[in-house]
Order: C-alpha cells, then sequence, then structure tokens
C-alpha cells in the first residue's frame, strides 16, 4: 500500500527537527532526508551511532516514517562515489532503506552512458553489502532520462540493490506518459517515488506551486492508478524544489496542499 511522505527540501530553511515536524502537521506517513550539499542538509555524515540513533527518534517523535534519503551527486567521479558510500552508511545506521540517486551523465552520448552504468554497477555492488536499495531518477538531459534509457539500464546492471527513483515530472518533461511509463518499467523494479506535478513538457520543472500534483498537466490519478496496477506499494515523496527562499508557512502550504490532493487520490483509487 502506497504511502505519503515529504523530501525535507521543501524545508530548507529549518533544521531536521523543524522540517520533520512541519512534515507530520501536514498528516505525511513519511520523509525523505535531503542530504543536497547545495540546497538541504538534513542529515550529517561520518557520525557516531548516538547521532544516527537521535535521528531516529526525531522521526519516531513525530510519527513519521523514514522513507529515503535523496543524495544527488556526479556519480561519474571517484571522490563523489566514495562520498555516496558515507551516505550509504549513514542511511544503514539509520535504518532508512533506500537512497536515491540520479544518473548523471549526458543524454544522447553512448560512452558517457556506457560509463554512468558501470558507475551504477559499482554502486549498487555496495548497496547490497550494505544491505540498501540505490534508487535511479530518470532525469532530463542526463544518461537515463526516459523509458527507453530505464529499461536499457535495468538490463544492463546486474545489481538486485539497484533499481528505479519514479518521478512523473522528470518522464513527462522527457516526452513519455507516466502512466505508461510506470506500467513498462514495473512495480517490482521501482522501488522509490519522487511525486510531483509540472506545468509544460519542456524546459524546468515550473515554479514550486506548479510542481504541486493536481496543478500541473500531468494525470495524476491515472498515473497512481498504473503505479497501483503495476504493483508499486512504496512511498510517494513529494519533491518540490525552488522554495528556498520562500517564508516557511508558504513551503508548509505547498505540502499541505500536495498531501490533500494526494491522499482523496489514494482514497478513490482505494489504495489507503
Amino acid at each position: 500500500m502506497m504511502k505519503l511522505g515529504c523530501n525535507t527540501v521543501l524545508f530548507n530553511r529549518l533544521d531536521l527537527d523543524g522540517a520533520l515536524q512541519h512534515i507530520a502537521w501536514t498528516g505525511y506517513d513519511g520523509a525523505e532526508l535531503a542530504c543536497l550539499q547545495s540546497m538541504a542538509q538534513h542529515i550529517e555524515l561520518e557520525r557516531d551511532q548516538s547521532y544516527y540513533d537521535k535521528v531516529k527518534n526525531k522521526a519516531e517523535k513525530y510519527g513519521l516514517k523514514l522513507f529515503a534519503i535523496e543524495a544527488a551527486t556526479n556519480i561519474l567521479k571517484e571522490e563523489r562515489r566514495r562520498w555516496l558510500l558515507k551516505v550509504f552508511d549513514a542511511a544503514k545506521r539509520t535504518g532508512i532503506p533506500v537512497v536515491a540517486i540520479g544518473s548523471g551523465g549526458r543524454l544522447g552520448d553512448r560512452e558517457v552512458t556506457r560509463k554512468v552504468l558501470r558507475c551504477i554497477q559499482e554502486l549498487g555492488e555496495y548497496a547490497e553489502s550494505w544491505g540498501i536499495t540505490l534508487a535511479v531518477k530518470p532525469h532530463v538531459g542526463a544518461s537515463i532520462y526516459n523509458v527507453e534509457t530505464v529499461l536499457m539500464m535495468l538490463e544492463k546492471v546486474d545489481s538486485p540493490a539497484v533499481g528505479v527513483n519514479f518521478d512523473p515530472s522528470h518522464l513527462y518533461r522527457s516526452g513519455d506518459d507516466p502512466a505508461e511509463a510506470a506500467l513498462r518499467i514495473g512495480g517490482d523494479r521501482i522501488v522509490h517515488s519522487h511525486f510531483r506535478d509540472c506545468p509544460h513538457r519542456k524546459g524546468s520543472p515550473g515554479l514550486p506551486e506548479q510542481q504541486v500534483p493536481g496543478r500541473g498537466e500531468i494525470d495524476i490519478p491515472r498515473t497512481l492508478r498504473a503505479l497501483r496496477d503495476a504493483g508499486y506499494g512504496g512511498g510517494l515523496d513529494l519533491e518540490v524544489i525552488g522554495a528556498f527562499d520562500y517564508p516557511t508557512s508558504r513551503q508548509m502550504g505547498i505540502a499541505a496542499e500536495a498531501r490533500g490532493y494526494l491522499h482523496r487520490c489514494l482514497q478513490e483509487l482505494e489504495l489507503r
């Protein structure tokens, strides 16, 4: 059964406790912790176990599950892959099952894509040894960007610890139908979801308010139905980018509207 979560990047101006508190106030089931150095940092790396126990306790205090850590970085650089291993360790110590990344690379460049796949294979093997799952998001302009490249990745990468981070916004802007994409990829290979809308097929994801599910062009109920029919039962983490200078009240409004809309969609689909 799908659960609703919110990525803490939306509350970039708050510390971890404040971000989790606001996510809980808006009624989410869980949270995804941002480990995005240039945007938001809600989990620290290379800390002792007592720190990670405190992170778990904060989530428990607010009745939230911790669905994932988002740790986008350039995996083609060896030092950034080594950095990701520190994220894997933090996830393991905190009991967080998924680390979400983008593939990086460059659209249409076969040699770069081959290097990306080798890096994902390497990271998948490390993730497996840590007992966590690596969720790779198809991203506009990257080597893995649409359904075809996702299926290619799943064929080429031989690791049970590698799956797909399903983001309807990026798939839509890459020319795919998100509902059809969910069915083609399959719920057993979709291991996480950054769930948001977008106002158009081309360009940026739009203003933060335009990323709220139900405000854009994507058929959200149909996409949710396809995820259900594909067999996906994991978290749907709202990921809104660009609200960095918004006051907390405005960030809160985005989180609350998105949760209310998605909750109602899931009710109507009898998914909750």
